[in-house]
């Protein structure tokens, strides 16, 4: 590694052990770090099904490991003295010095923090509504464009500081996490927040589509740490799951939409006079539902 190194320091030994598998076996980073992510979804996955389009043999996969590894230390350290860190975020950008070919620059960590107390500065825990989710009935922090789920991570941090405020001890606070809800339309940015989401201990759905025009399609969904609840196991978990009816942020657009349905069947029903009948050429196609909530 040049003494010019411009990434992150924490990363740099995850890094050359990335860049030393993809000149040894012919691999482009991307291809790397997309298997890396699927390595880690598959290990943390209860079922153990093997990531779709995986063409990795048994050597990428012994340094795949060495990688998880690395990536595992990294994260035990920094989580020793600080809130959070997101690895695969800086690991990304010190690949792609120049955002890579879609142009991604991951939020400063300290712009995540300060954006989270701006957004939830003055709220009080008991007065904020819950949502029912598959961890019972729990406040919710949502970010409709999560990227790697900073600001999502920022936020659980705060929020647990507000629970520290209010005078819970260290069990009431791990029996009351909020939930987080990341979407995103990039696959590895949903897959980086799953990841990030078990390994911080949280409660969460991670999904991949359009929260502006598709927010009841699902492309790729994930329900974070359902092993850790309603016991306290401290087994990280990340089940895929493809039913809309599974999330949060996907459930409430899906029902609503067919209750629209319905209502639309409904009334071509009813038989109106022909003078009260829209001309056909001037009818406008129903808008979609937009997803306007940031937190």
């Amino acid at each position: 590694m040049a003494s010019g190194y411009i990434g992150d320091h924490r990363i740099r030994e995850l890094e050359k052990l990335m860049r030393k598998m993809c000149q040894s076996k012919g691999y482009d980073l991307d291809t790397a770090f997309k298997g890396l992510l699927d390595y880690l979804l598959w290990m943390f996955d209860p079922d153990g099904r093997k990531p779709d389009g995986w063409r990795f043999d048994h050597e990428d996969a012994l340094m795949f490991y060495q990688m998880a590894q690395a990536y595992f230390t990294v994260i035990a350290e920094e989580l020793k003295h600080g809130e959070w860190y997101d690895a695969f975020g800086d690991l990304y950008m010190a690949l792609h010095p120049g955002g890579g070919g879609k142009a991604q620059f991951f939020t400063p960590p300290h712009v995540c923090t300060v954006t989270a107390e701006c957004c939830m500065a003055g709220m009080k825990i008991d007065d904020q509504p819950k949502t029912t989710t598959p961890f019972g009935k729990r406040h919710c922090i949502n970010d409709p464009a999560a990227g790697s789920s900073r600001l999502l991570m920022a936020g659980a941090a705060y929020y647990k500081r507000m629970q520290k405020a209010e005078g819970m001890d260290e069990i009431q606070q791990a029996t009351h996490r909020p939930y987080l809800i990341a979407e995103d339309l990039d696959y590895n940015c949903v897959k980086m927040s799953a990841i990030n989401m078990a390994v911080h201990g949280h409660f969460g759905e991670c999904v991949c589509h359009d929260s502006l025009c598709e927010p009841d399609q699902v492309r790729l969904g994930y329900i974070v740490n359902e092993m850790m609840c309603p016991f306290p196991t401290n087994i990280p978990s990340i089940r895929r799951y493809d039913d809309p009816l599974r999330f949060v942020t996907t459930r409430q657009w899906k029902l609503r939409r067919e209750q629209s349905q319905g209502s639309v069947e409904a009334d071509s029903n009813k038989v109106a006079p022909a003078s009260t009948l829209p001309d056909p050429v001037q009818t406008e196609k129903p808008k979609q539902p937009q997803q306007l909530t940031l937190w």
